[in-house]
């Protein structure tokens, strides 16, 4: 007696021909028969096929497992989506536009860019300065004798802050014998004890460089100086009530004395160190920024003790934090001195393998912008980490073997402290009226 296989419950429910088909002629399923196309059978066994495959897809699907790998992709997916809008996409928005903007600038050779005007005259000011070849570690001075500095300590905005500056050289073990201290500017203002600050540094001889906050309150002095000149004149002028509780620049620039004004004063714009192990190219010191493809004789000292961000498409720095169209300068500045070595080995094909002196690659050390907070990339060290606003006091630290490190100490907030006392009096009977100067409140 032939075997006979009888469906199972569950395919028995799905039947459509009587039971007898399947036990008499088992046979059809053999080699030797082949049913014709088209026929009842073939139309019924296509049915049975697509109703157990649809029967195994929903049990696949109502797996637990199959639902939690559904739903990770569904989670992948959506992540994978707002990554690419939200961070992919604008970064290479950026990165596109940036290196245009840097082929724009070779192609035109500055024309419509910033720049290409002949930079303002400023006698009161000094524009640049280069650090004496005996505080620079591992150099040679013209006499072919070592320095005796092994260190270089450059220190981010201070505002005032004196007690977290003792803090920090303590914590770096500052030794005025064998170290040099360097302040990126902001030495002034905002925080308790700019005098004292001031006389810190003056006292261990650091170097420094003009801030933005240094330059309007070094205009204050020099307009109260001014004012004082005229009160005669001004005497019959009712100025009282005219000088505002928060005008701190004015108060401060009481407070001064003629040699910690004068020592400001001293402060260059830019600052050229020269040649360090743990840096790439030449080193300069400035507050805010450089714009690239522009000589240093060029740079806009405004622009330099102020810029955050620089236009794409004209190079145009601005003092804002972001702009439409703008990029923070030290992307720019990064990208421009990755493409100087390439642009020297072009020069120097073109004039027939004699190489010419160019523009070379330059590292700068720089504050102004506590917003972004410590920024070190290969050509430009941000040290503004904000301590005024209770943030940190930052040092980079280069010795002469080339290694450097960040030392840092933490801050108290210092923005709402007691009022500077000053002889308010004496202010009013000199004339001084109306609003401080502007500028960046930063």
């Amino acid at each position: 007696m032939p075997d006979i296989h009888l469906p199972s419950f569950r395919s028995s429910q799905r039947l459509r021909k009587p039971l007898i088909e399947y036990c008499t002629n088992e046979w059809r399923n053999g080699a030797a028969y082949d049913p014709p196309f088209g026929s009842r059978f073939d139309e019924d066994r296509f049915v049975d096929r697509l109703e157990i495959f649809v029967d195994r897809a929903l049990a696949v699907i109502r797996a637990p497992k199959f639902r939690r790998l559904a739903l990770l992709l569904v989670v992948l997916t959506l992540t994978s989506t707002v990554l690419w809008i939200k961070v992919m996409a604008p970064f290479l928005k950026e990165e596109r536009a940036a290196w245009s903007s840097l082929n724009k600038h070779a192609e035109s050779a500055g024309d419509g860019l910033f720049g290409a005007n002949v930079r303002p005259q400023f006698s009161d000011m000094v524009y640049m300065q280069t650090l004496d070849r005996s505080l620079v570690p591992g150099s040679l001075n013209e006499k072919g004798e070592s320095s005796t500095k092994k260190r270089l300590v450059f220190v981010g905005d201070v505002h005032g802050c004196r007690e977290e500056l003792e803090r920090l050289l303590k914590k770096v073990k500052f030794d005025p014998k064998t170290d040099h201290l360097v302040a990126t500017g902001d030495i002034v203002n905002k925080g308790p004890d700019t005098p004292g600050v001031v006389d810190l540094l003056r006292g261990y001889k650091a170097s420094c460089v003009r801030g933005n906050h240094e330059d309007r309150l070094l205009l204050v002095a020099d307009a109260i100086k001014s004012n004082s000149l005229e009160s005669k004149k001004n005497s019959g002028h009712d100025s009282e009530g005219t000088v505002k509780a928060d005008d701190e620049e004015r108060k401060l620039a009481q407070l001064l004395n003629a040699e910690q004004l004068a020592w400001l004063k001293s402060c260059p714009v830019m600052l050229r160190v020269g040649q360090l192990k743990a840096f790439t190219g030449e080193v300069v010191v400035v507050h805010a920024g450089l714009v690239p493809g522009l000589a240093l004789e060029n740079q806009d000292p405004s622009s330099v003790m102020n810029m955050r961000v620089l236009d794409l498409s004209t190079h145009l720095p601005s003092k804002e934090h972001e702009r439409e169209g703008s990029v923070p300068w030290y992307k720019l500045w990064n990208k421009y001195q990755q493409l100087i070595p390439a642009q020297q080995r072009l020069a120097q094909l073109k004039n027939r393998g004699k190489s010419r002196p160019g523009e070379g690659q330059i590292t700068v050390i720089y504050g102004h912008d506590a917003k972004k907070g410590l920024r070190l990339q290969k050509f430009s060290k941000g040290l503004d980490t904000g301590c005024v606003s209770g943030g940190k006091l930052t040092a980079l630290v280069v010795d002469d073997a080339g290694k450097q490190k960040v030392v840092q100490v933490g801050c108290k907030d210092s923005r709402k402290r007691p009022p500077v006392q000053v002889d308010v009096d004496n202010i009013l009977r000199k004339g001084i009226t109306g609003p401080p100067l502007g500028g960046d409140a930063d």
